[in-house]
Protein backbone atom coordinates (compact mmCIF):
# COMPACT_ATOMS: atom_id res chain seq x y z
CA UNK A 1 0.00 0.00 0.00
CA UNK A 2 1.59 3.55 -0.70
CA UNK A 3 0.24 6.10 1.76
CA UNK A 4 0.35 9.89 0.75
CA UNK A 5 0.06 12.72 3.40
CA UNK A 6 0.39 16.36 2.37
CA UNK A 7 3.29 17.07 5.17
CA UNK A 8 5.64 14.17 4.77
CA UNK A 9 5.03 12.67 1.56
CA UNK A 10 4.58 9.24 0.05
CA UNK A 11 5.41 5.83 1.54
CA UNK A 12 5.22 2.30 0.58
CA UNK A 13 4.49 0.50 4.06
CA UNK A 14 4.27 -2.80 4.98
CA UNK A 15 1.38 -5.31 4.82
CA UNK A 16 0.86 -5.00 8.66
CA UNK A 17 0.40 -1.43 8.51
CA UNK A 18 -1.80 -1.81 5.55
CA UNK A 19 -4.32 -4.38 6.72
CA UNK A 20 -4.31 -1.80 10.34
CA UNK A 21 -5.23 0.83 8.14
CA UNK A 22 -8.04 -0.90 6.44
CA UNK A 23 -9.53 -2.10 9.64
CA UNK A 24 -12.48 -0.69 10.87
CA UNK A 25 -11.05 0.55 13.97
CA UNK A 26 -8.74 2.94 11.91
CA UNK A 27 -11.26 3.70 9.42
CA UNK A 28 -14.08 5.36 12.14
CA UNK A 29 -11.43 7.43 12.44
CA UNK A 30 -12.00 9.03 9.04
CA UNK A 31 -15.11 10.34 11.30
CA UNK A 32 -13.94 11.30 14.94
CA UNK A 33 -13.03 14.80 14.67
CA UNK A 34 -9.85 16.07 16.47
CA UNK A 35 -11.43 20.03 17.34
CA UNK A 36 -14.52 17.65 18.85
CA UNK A 37 -17.93 19.52 18.05
CA UNK A 38 -16.38 22.47 16.85
CA UNK A 39 -16.33 21.99 12.89
CA UNK A 40 -20.23 21.90 13.71
CA UNK A 41 -19.50 25.61 13.91
CA UNK A 42 -16.94 26.27 11.88
CA UNK A 43 -17.14 23.43 9.39
CA UNK A 44 -12.98 24.36 8.49
CA UNK A 45 -11.76 22.76 11.67
CA UNK A 46 -12.58 19.59 10.34
CA UNK A 47 -9.30 17.69 10.87
CA UNK A 48 -9.52 14.08 11.67
CA UNK A 49 -8.39 11.39 14.01
CA UNK A 50 -7.57 9.50 11.09
CA UNK A 51 -5.48 11.94 9.55
CA UNK A 52 -3.28 12.69 12.54
CA UNK A 53 -2.88 8.82 13.15
CA UNK A 54 -1.67 8.26 9.76
CA UNK A 55 0.42 11.10 9.70
CA UNK A 56 1.79 10.57 13.38
CA UNK A 57 2.86 6.96 11.72
CA UNK A 58 4.81 8.47 9.00
CA UNK A 59 6.46 10.68 10.69
CA UNK A 60 7.81 7.90 12.85
CA UNK A 61 9.24 5.94 9.89
CA UNK A 62 10.48 9.08 8.64
CA UNK A 63 12.01 9.18 11.43
CA UNK A 64 13.67 6.28 11.66
CA UNK A 65 11.13 4.50 14.35
CA UNK A 66 10.31 0.91 13.88
CA UNK A 67 7.63 -0.98 12.58
CA UNK A 68 6.74 -1.67 16.07
CA UNK A 69 6.65 1.62 16.74
CA UNK A 70 4.67 2.40 13.40
CA UNK A 71 1.65 -0.06 14.62
CA UNK A 72 1.42 1.84 18.02
CA UNK A 73 1.50 5.04 16.23
CA UNK A 74 -1.26 4.22 13.97
CA UNK A 75 -2.85 3.00 16.89
CA UNK A 76 -2.00 5.27 19.66
CA UNK A 77 -5.62 6.99 19.45
CA UNK A 78 -7.71 4.07 18.35
CA UNK A 79 -9.36 4.53 21.60
CA UNK A 80 -10.82 7.78 20.95
CA UNK A 81 -14.93 8.18 21.12
CA UNK A 82 -17.18 10.63 19.12
CA UNK A 83 -15.82 14.26 19.17
CA UNK A 84 -12.34 13.29 20.73
CA UNK A 85 -11.99 15.33 24.19
CA UNK A 86 -15.85 16.49 24.69
CA UNK A 87 -16.19 12.98 26.46
CA UNK A 88 -13.53 14.54 29.14
CA UNK A 89 -15.51 17.73 29.91
CA UNK A 90 -18.80 15.65 30.12
CA UNK A 91 -17.21 13.87 33.19
CA UNK A 92 -15.52 16.65 34.51
CA UNK A 93 -11.92 14.62 33.70
CA UNK A 94 -9.16 17.53 34.15
CA UNK A 95 -6.42 14.63 33.20
CA UNK A 96 -8.30 14.62 29.14
CA UNK A 97 -7.18 11.04 29.14
CA UNK A 98 -10.65 9.15 28.83
CA UNK A 99 -9.67 7.96 25.67
CA UNK A 100 -6.62 6.37 27.48
CA UNK A 101 -8.91 4.66 30.34
CA UNK A 102 -10.63 2.56 27.87
CA UNK A 103 -8.09 1.60 25.84
CA UNK A 104 -7.25 -1.78 26.67
CA UNK A 105 -10.26 -2.37 26.94
CA UNK A 106 -11.32 -1.77 23.32
CA UNK A 107 -8.40 -3.02 21.78
CA UNK A 108 -9.04 -6.54 23.72
CA UNK A 109 -12.22 -6.72 22.19
CA UNK A 110 -11.25 -5.41 19.14
CA UNK A 111 -10.05 -7.52 15.17
CA UNK A 112 -6.93 -5.71 16.02
CA UNK A 113 -4.94 -8.64 18.36
CA UNK A 114 -5.84 -11.31 15.97
CA UNK A 115 -4.65 -8.86 13.25
CA UNK A 116 -1.87 -8.32 14.80
CA UNK A 117 -1.04 -11.94 15.66
CA UNK A 118 -1.75 -12.97 12.09
CA UNK A 119 1.78 -10.75 11.35
CA UNK A 120 3.71 -11.80 14.13
CA UNK A 121 2.90 -8.94 16.63
CA UNK A 122 1.98 -8.92 20.08
CA UNK A 123 -0.63 -6.07 20.89
CA UNK A 124 -0.12 -5.63 24.11
CA UNK A 125 3.64 -5.28 24.22
CA UNK A 126 2.79 -2.70 21.13
CA UNK A 127 -0.12 -1.09 22.53
CA UNK A 128 -0.82 -0.91 26.06
CA UNK A 129 2.46 1.26 26.94
CA UNK A 130 3.52 4.17 25.05
CA UNK A 131 6.09 5.52 26.91
CA UNK A 132 8.30 2.76 25.77
CA UNK A 133 8.28 4.54 22.20
CA UNK A 134 10.58 7.38 22.36
CA UNK A 135 9.46 8.55 18.97
CA UNK A 136 5.86 8.59 19.45
CA UNK A 137 4.78 10.01 23.23
CA UNK A 138 7.33 12.43 25.73
CA UNK A 139 6.23 13.91 28.50
CA UNK A 140 5.85 17.59 28.07
CA UNK A 141 7.50 19.96 27.66
CA UNK A 142 9.50 17.60 24.98
CA UNK A 143 8.64 17.12 21.69
CA UNK A 144 7.18 13.77 20.19
CA UNK A 145 5.44 12.93 17.12
CA UNK A 146 2.42 12.65 18.40
CA UNK A 147 2.70 16.59 19.16
CA UNK A 148 4.63 17.63 16.61
CA UNK A 149 2.21 15.77 13.89
CA UNK A 150 -1.23 17.28 15.30
CA UNK A 151 0.72 21.21 15.88
CA UNK A 152 2.02 20.80 12.01
CA UNK A 153 -1.02 19.53 10.92
CA UNK A 154 -3.15 22.13 12.24
CA UNK A 155 -0.98 25.25 11.82
CA UNK A 156 -0.72 24.60 8.19
CA UNK A 157 -4.41 24.25 7.72
CA UNK A 158 -5.78 26.64 10.22
CA UNK A 159 -3.67 29.26 10.19
CA UNK A 160 -2.06 28.85 6.90
CA UNK A 161 1.31 28.37 7.95
CA UNK A 162 3.25 27.45 4.69
CA UNK A 163 4.69 23.84 3.70
CA UNK A 164 8.32 25.17 3.25
CA UNK A 165 8.25 26.57 6.60
CA UNK A 166 7.04 22.94 8.01
CA UNK A 167 9.62 21.08 5.87
CA UNK A 168 12.45 23.33 6.95
CA UNK A 169 11.30 22.18 11.04
CA UNK A 170 10.91 18.50 9.94
CA UNK A 171 14.75 19.25 8.36
CA UNK A 172 16.11 20.57 11.41
CA UNK A 173 15.01 17.34 13.24
CA UNK A 174 18.20 14.88 14.38
CA UNK A 175 17.05 11.67 16.77
CA UNK A 176 19.87 11.50 20.03
CA UNK A 177 19.33 8.62 22.00
CA UNK A 178 16.10 7.86 21.03
CA UNK A 179 14.52 11.82 21.33
CA UNK A 180 13.75 14.54 19.29
CA UNK A 181 16.39 17.47 19.26
CA UNK A 182 16.26 20.51 16.63
CA UNK A 183 19.65 21.95 15.45
CA UNK A 184 18.93 25.54 15.73
CA UNK A 185 17.34 27.89 18.26
CA UNK A 186 15.65 29.28 15.67
CA UNK A 187 13.46 26.24 14.80
CA UNK A 188 12.53 25.48 18.41
CA UNK A 189 11.31 29.27 18.80
CA UNK A 190 9.63 28.64 15.22
CA UNK A 191 8.11 25.74 17.02
CA UNK A 192 7.16 27.23 20.01
CA UNK A 193 5.17 30.16 18.45
CA UNK A 194 3.10 27.28 16.29
CA UNK A 195 2.19 25.56 19.41
CA UNK A 196 1.12 28.55 20.78
CA UNK A 197 -1.24 28.71 17.44
CA UNK A 198 -2.35 25.43 18.70
CA UNK A 199 -3.07 25.01 22.12
CA UNK A 200 -3.78 28.78 23.27
CA UNK A 201 -5.54 30.89 19.64
CA UNK A 202 -7.31 27.74 18.79
CA UNK A 203 -7.86 25.49 21.36
CA UNK A 204 -9.61 28.62 23.22
CA UNK A 205 -11.17 30.30 20.24
CA UNK A 206 -14.40 31.49 21.46
CA UNK A 207 -16.24 29.61 19.19
CA UNK A 208 -14.38 26.06 20.00
CA UNK A 209 -14.85 26.57 23.70
CA UNK A 210 -18.54 27.06 22.70
CA UNK A 211 -19.12 23.90 20.86
CA UNK A 212 -17.32 21.90 23.80
CA UNK A 213 -19.96 23.28 26.54
CA UNK A 214 -23.07 23.01 24.45
CA UNK A 215 -22.06 19.87 23.54
CA UNK A 216 -20.48 18.27 26.50
CA UNK A 217 -24.08 19.40 28.31
CA UNK A 218 -25.66 17.59 25.71
CA UNK A 219 -23.87 14.15 26.47
CA UNK A 220 -24.19 14.87 30.25
CA UNK A 221 -28.21 15.23 29.99
CA UNK A 222 -28.25 11.79 28.20
CA UNK A 223 -25.63 9.72 30.05
CA UNK A 224 -28.32 10.72 33.00
CA UNK A 225 -31.08 9.83 31.49
CA UNK A 226 -29.91 6.84 29.56
CA UNK A 227 -30.82 8.12 26.28
CA UNK A 228 -27.36 7.08 25.77
CA UNK A 229 -24.64 5.17 27.14
CA UNK A 230 -21.03 5.58 27.12
CA UNK A 231 -21.00 2.62 24.37
CA UNK A 232 -22.69 4.78 21.70
CA UNK A 233 -19.28 7.23 22.32
CA UNK A 234 -17.62 4.55 20.23
CA UNK A 235 -19.79 5.51 17.41
CA UNK A 236 -18.49 7.70 14.66
CA UNK A 237 -19.02 11.48 15.18
CA UNK A 238 -21.80 11.32 12.77
CA UNK A 239 -24.01 8.26 14.50
CA UNK A 240 -23.71 9.75 17.37
CA UNK A 241 -25.06 12.95 16.64
CA UNK A 242 -27.79 11.65 14.86
CA UNK A 243 -28.38 9.52 17.97
CA UNK A 244 -28.26 12.70 20.36
CA UNK A 245 -30.36 14.47 17.55
CA UNK A 246 -33.43 11.54 18.58
CA UNK A 247 -33.76 12.53 21.81
CA UNK A 248 -36.68 13.71 23.57
CA UNK A 249 -35.01 15.89 25.93
CA UNK A 250 -36.21 20.02 25.01
CA UNK A 251 -32.71 20.58 26.81
CA UNK A 252 -30.78 18.66 24.73
CA UNK A 253 -32.54 19.57 21.32
CA UNK A 254 -31.61 23.45 22.06
CA UNK A 255 -28.18 22.69 22.71
CA UNK A 256 -27.64 21.57 19.44
CA UNK A 257 -29.51 24.32 18.17
CA UNK A 258 -27.10 26.57 19.84
CA UNK A 259 -24.53 24.88 17.26
CA UNK A 260 -26.47 25.59 14.16
CA UNK A 261 -27.32 28.99 15.06
CA UNK A 262 -24.85 30.42 17.45
CA UNK A 263 -25.45 33.22 19.73
CA UNK A 264 -23.00 36.03 19.97
CA UNK A 265 -19.98 35.13 22.39
CA UNK A 266 -17.53 37.63 23.75
CA UNK A 267 -14.62 37.04 26.04
CA UNK A 268 -15.05 38.48 29.35
CA UNK A 269 -13.04 38.49 32.46
CA UNK A 270 -13.80 36.60 35.97
CA UNK A 271 -15.01 39.74 37.41
CA UNK A 272 -18.09 40.10 34.93
CA UNK A 273 -21.45 38.00 34.60
CA UNK A 274 -19.96 35.65 32.42
CA UNK A 275 -22.06 32.64 31.21
CA UNK A 276 -18.83 30.22 30.57
CA UNK A 277 -15.71 29.20 32.04
CA UNK A 278 -13.12 26.78 30.88
CA UNK A 279 -10.01 25.60 31.24
CA UNK A 280 -8.02 23.39 29.53
CA UNK A 281 -5.34 20.77 30.28
CA UNK A 282 -2.16 22.91 30.56
CA UNK A 283 0.34 22.37 27.27
CA UNK A 284 3.69 23.93 26.63
CA UNK A 285 6.64 22.86 24.74
CA UNK A 286 10.59 23.57 25.37
CA UNK A 287 12.18 21.94 22.44
CA UNK A 288 15.69 19.85 23.16
CA UNK A 289 18.34 21.87 20.76
CA UNK A 290 22.07 20.62 19.89
CA UNK A 291 24.41 23.33 20.80
CA UNK A 292 28.11 23.00 20.81
CA UNK A 293 27.80 18.99 20.84
CA UNK A 294 25.60 19.33 24.13
CA UNK A 295 21.41 19.12 24.11
CA UNK A 296 20.31 21.50 26.35
CA UNK A 297 16.29 22.58 26.33
CA UNK A 298 15.90 25.72 24.41
CA UNK A 299 14.68 28.05 27.38
CA UNK A 300 17.95 27.56 29.42
CA UNK A 301 19.67 29.24 26.38
CA UNK A 302 17.34 31.30 25.20
CA UNK A 303 15.27 34.65 26.98
CA UNK A 304 13.00 34.74 24.48
CA UNK A 305 12.09 31.01 24.16
CA UNK A 306 11.55 31.64 27.75
CA UNK A 307 9.42 34.42 27.79
CA UNK A 308 7.30 32.42 25.21
CA UNK A 309 6.77 29.66 27.15
CA UNK A 310 5.95 31.69 30.57
CA UNK A 311 3.31 33.45 28.40
CA UNK A 312 1.52 30.36 27.12
CA UNK A 313 1.62 28.89 30.49
CA UNK A 314 -0.18 31.78 31.61
CA UNK A 315 -2.59 31.59 29.23
CA UNK A 316 -3.35 28.17 29.50
CA UNK A 317 -3.76 29.09 33.49
CA UNK A 318 -6.06 31.39 33.33
CA UNK A 319 -8.61 29.70 30.97
CA UNK A 320 -11.46 31.66 29.37
CA UNK A 321 -14.36 33.46 30.47
CA UNK A 322 -17.08 33.93 27.86
CA UNK A 323 -20.44 36.23 27.73
CA UNK A 324 -23.38 35.20 25.38
CA UNK A 325 -25.20 37.25 23.77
Amino acid sequence: MIVEDILYGSFEVEDVLAALILSEEIQRLKDVHMAGPAFLINPVWNETRYEHSIGVMLLIRKLGGTVAEQIAGLLHDVSHTAFSHVIDLALSNKTDDYHEQIKAALIEQSTIPTLLNQYGFDHRQILFDDEQWGLLEQQAPLLCCDRIDYTLREVYRYFSVPLKEIQEFLGSITIVENQIVLNTVDQAIWFIDQYQKVVIDFFYDPRNICSYEWLAKAIQLGLESQEITRDDLLMTDSAFLKKLKSSNSLQIQQLLDKMNQPPKVSVCSSEDNYDIYQKKKIRFVDPLVTIADQVVSTSSISQVAQTKIEKMLEDSEKGIFLKLG
